[in-house]
């Protein structure tokens, strides 16, 4: 359920919506440096790709602990005009609320895990492109909530900022393009997200690398063996080349990750198969008509793309699905927190996004569920227990 707080002028204060399941949640910082890739953005060749990670997972429950903050350290960014206006773009108004506290997260910084034998399902999460980890709290939140530890990626330079211990600031930054890119602006365009993404993955692979070492003491309530890659936009189609490149991870949730006007996902060169089973859950919303006006794209084109997503899916592993959800105020953002943190609280705005958050993380749970812990979900088997707005098709071998 969404919250509200009131301040003390009175003004009432958006809240993150309360986790839906049992466990409390703890959350935990780490910078990483992958010493086996460089700095794409260094002129330092002995500068290599360094990541902020964050671990959130299941922990007992203290009375009064005092929540983490919403985005940790926002109050010190004030000091930095870039840094300032980088959080400005991201959370709008909002962003002084969780600078001073009054929005935070439901996590408690360092709590103590709670230990489960065999271990918690990992989910390796990425954040959308220009944004940040932080801007999917309630998601991962509830993730958390249900006993899954959730590994959250900042992709440096891909988010909007980044911030390292001291105070290192990184923020978003364009990729270079190709020397060799074509003249046409939309190859070029796929040639340099395919780029993009192409490093994302890499980061999942080396994160997934530094939980199999086993160094942090999280590690001990990790099930390795039962690993999920989930993202959104951006963060989707990066879980998805992860997924293809690393059959440690056994199963992928793409967020509205599809790439028009090539497929569900990116078609690299090597060819290679995503084996898993593959979530993709799109937003439906939008008639086929309006999105051939965003693109520019002809029918013919369009159809070509639809056809080859569906080729794409049908070859994924069995056990995958496409899902279709629309509703009154569903849109690309709807699985940040964005539209539920910027509708007025008890308006029929803040009711509608908080619905389609809620719908949204409720179908993966049931994939999650059903891939990595062998439950049920009658919410994606069930005809008769399908929400409305939401329309399911199994797809893969």
């Amino acid at each position: 359920m969404a919250q509200a707080i009131v301040g003390h002028l009175g003004a009432a204060y958006p809240m993150l919506p309360t986790p839906s399941g049992k466990y409390s949640i703890g959350r935990q910082a780490f910078d990483w440096t992958d010493t086996t890739r460089a700095d794409a953005f260094s002129t330092d060749r002995a500068k290599y790709r360094e990541l902020m990670v964050y671990i959130w997972y299941p922990a007992r429950r203290v009375a009064h602990a005092a929540q983490a903050e919403y985005f940790p350290g926002a109050n010190e960014l004030a000091t930095d005009p870039a840094a300032r206006q980088a959080m400005e773009d991201m959370f709008g108004p909002n962003w002084r609320l969780m600078a001073s506290g009054a929005i935070t997260s439901h996590a408690v910084t360092d709590a103590r895990p709670v230990m489960q034998p065999g271990g918690f399902p990992v989910v390796l999460f990425s954040h959308g492109y220009t944004s940040t980890t932080f801007s999917y709290t309630a998601q991962i939140e509830n993730f958390v909530s249900h006993g899954y530890v959730v590994v959250a990626i900042e992709h440096t330079y891909a988010a909007g900022i980044v911030v390292f211990p001291g105070n290192r600031i990184r923020l978003f930054r364009e990729p270079a393009r190709a020397a060799s890119a074509p003249n046409d602006p939309m190859q070029a365009m796929i040639l340099s997200a395919e780029k993009g993404t192409q490093t994302g993955a890499e980061d999942v692979r080396f994160v997934l690398n530094m939980l199999a070492e086993k160094k942090m003491p999280l590690a001990k309530i990790m099930n390795l063996g039962r690993v999920a890659a989930v993202g959104h936009s951006y963060g989707g189609t990066l879980s998805a080349r992860a997924c293809q490149l690393d059959t440690r991870i056994k199963v992928c949730v793409s967020e509205d990750g599809e790439v028009n006007p090539v497929g569900a996902f990116f078609d690299y060169s090597d060819h290679t198969a995503l084996r898993q089973p593959f979530f993709l859950i799109e937003v439906g919303s939008h008639p086929a008509d309006t999105e051939l006006s965003r693109m520019h794209e002809s029918r013919t084109r369009w159809n070509a793309y639809l056809a080859h997503q569906r080729g794409q899916l049908n070859a994924c592993g069995p056990g995958s699905y496409l899902v279709l959800v629309s509703g009154p105020g569903m849109g690309h953002a709807s699985f940040s927190d964005g539209p539920v943190l910027n509708a007025a609280p008890g308006s029929k705005q803040a009711a509608d996004a908080l619905r389609n958050l809620e719908l949204t993380e409720g179908l993966e749970l049931s994939f999650l569920n059903k891939t990595l812990k062998g439950e049920p979900a009658p919410l994606l088997d069930d005809a008769a227990k399908m929400p409305s707005g939401v329309k399911i098709e199994r797809v893969g071998r």
